[in-house]
């Protein structure tokens, strides 16, 4: 389960109940945060929420110091 977050402070941020999430595009569509095992095969995955000023981010309960995460970032892709 994921929950509304914070935006102000990019990249992740654990406190004592779980790790909020925040990273910014402008272009992004849609973002991701994928949850990786103690193995390294992906687990849960979660839409993060986009605030005015291009932030995407989401609070995850229990998600401790040391989660393995990764962003998959949907939009366009042009990079010529």
């Amino acid at each position: 389960m994921i929950e509304p977050g914070f935006c102000e402070t990019l990249g992740p941020t654990p406190d004592a109940d779980g790790t909020n999430f925040a990273v910014y595009s402008a272009i992004a569509e849609r973002v991701e945060l994928c949850l990786f095992d103690d193995t390294g095969n992906p687990g849960r995955r979660f839409d993060l929420r986009r605030d005015d000023n291009s932030t995407w981010c989401g609070y995850v309960p229990g998600c401790s110091r040391g989660q393995r995460y990764g962003y998959r970032v949907h939009g366009p892709f042009e990079p010529d």
